[in-house]
């Protein structure tokens, strides 16, 4: 199996090996929360490294759903202390400017197949899931559990990454995951029938 935060790592340091500098985007939720720590004591050039959010709830950032609040608990501590972060909730402009591809997108995914902050009643909003799409940064009206306004990248900013990877945990997910492979209405769909960026799929189960 692979281990997210060491693949993670690797990426990261070959990307500052190879251009100087290497960018992270992550989601929310608790699934990240074991590779953050990974990430967060290993010790690579940390300095060298931007990381931001594919999406966030807009909420104040000390809130308890903010994922701005979950990245500084979980993941900007030990070495990765010395990241830059750049928040998307605060400020999507700045965001919107990272070079990309970006090095890596780690992505988590709902019982409902929403992935990043989109939902299945965006399916048919070609803006936030045409892959051909211009890139964006999407505001939505209240979303989710918990139910807030949120701020998401759409699919095609999020393809523009040289390497995703897709955590899926616990029974239920990886049953969405199935139905998926063959049913459009789930969001995650239009992430696995992409043909543009290799999807590396985490999954919690032993092989």
């Amino acid at each position: 199996m692979i281990d997210a935060g060491v693949a993670i790592a690797d990426y990261l340091s070959q990307a500052i090996a190879e251009r100087g500098s290497a960018s992270l985007v992550v989601s929310g939720g608790s699934s990240p929360i074991p590779t953050f720590a990974t990430l967060a004591s290993t010790p690579i050039d940390w300095a060298q490294v931007t990381i931001t959010l594919v999406d966030d709830r807009d909420v104040p950032a000390n809130h308890a759903d903010s994922n701005d609040l979950l990245v500084h608990t979980h993941l900007l501590q030990g070495n990765a202390a010395q990241a830059h972060y750049v928040s998307l909730a605060r400020d999507p402009d700045a965001v919107a400017n990272i070079a990309r591809p970006f090095d890596v997108m780690l992505l988590g995914m709902g019982t409902d197949g929403h992935f990043a902050s989109l939902f299945p009643d965006m399916i048919t909003d070609a803006t936030a899931f045409d892959s051909d799409a211009a890139p964006a940064i999407l505001r939505t009206g209240i979303k989710g559990s918990p139910a807030h306004p949120r701020i998401s990248m759409n699919l095609a900013m999020i393809l523009q990454s040289r390497h995703i990877m897709l955590l899926i945990q616990g029974d239920a997910k990886r049953a969405v995951l199935a139905e998926a492979q063959h049913d459009r209405n789930l969001p995650v769909s239009a992430l696995l029938h992409q043909t543009i960026t290799n999807i590396d799929i985490i999954t919690d189960q032993v092989s």
